[in-house]
């Protein structure tokens, strides 16, 4: 089985998963909602020992890269929040599948893309989605994550990128247009 094939069999299984938890949430009442921020670390809380980075970039809505730190991270997902900022997952796949992300520092924290840019229905296409990127401690290129946010760990020193558009499934188009030194904690 090669990694893509691998990878896609992950996604339908992972998929499945979260869309019967969802449909098993639904059926009790409870309704699934967007994944607020935890209360930030300061960026000075993560060093090159200490914590991750994330850094996601608001480019193709006239933002910049926005960066948040987690000085003791425990998934990806958790870094996402931790680090400041808000999360949406499509109303099939539920929260883990990232569709929307927000920052109060752009935009009044609007999350893109917006609904009327993408209703958050079903998985976005490979030409536009948030793909999910690391670069462990010392590393200074960009690999695709081969997991998904919640199923990724990130360790002390390790940067995570967040960028939205066209990717391939494979990681090798759509990568960060900026270095993971140039967001790394200092």
């Amino acid at each position: 089985m090669t990694k893509s094939t691998a990878r896609k069999a992950w996604h339908r299984t992972a998929s499945r998963s979260i869309a019967a938890s969802v449909l098993a949430l639904a059926a009790t009442g409870v309704t699934v909602t967007a994944a607020a921020p935890a209360s930030a670390d300061p960026l000075t809380s993560c060093t090159p020992t200490k914590g991750a980075i994330v850094a996601v970039d608001f480019g193709p809505w006239g933002g910049s890269v926005v960066r948040g730190c987690d000085a003791s991270p425990t998934t990806g997902y958790n870094l996402l929040h931790n680090g400041g900022f808000t999360t949406a997952g499509t109303q099939h796949d539920g929260p883990a599948f990232i569709c929307r992300i927000g920052n109060s520092t752009f935009n009044s924290g609007t999350q893109y893309p917006t609904p009327a840019q993408d209703a958050c229905v079903l998985t976005p296409p490979a030409s536009a989605y948030w793909s999910y990127w690391i670069a462990p401690a010392g590393q200074t290129t960009w690999t695709y994550s081969p997991l998904g946010a919640m199923s990724d760990k990130p360790k002390a020193g390790e940067v995570e990128a967040w960028v939205y558009g066209q990717t391939s499934i494979d990681g090798t188009t759509g990568k960060p247009k900026f270095t993971p030194a140039s967001v790394r904690a200092r």
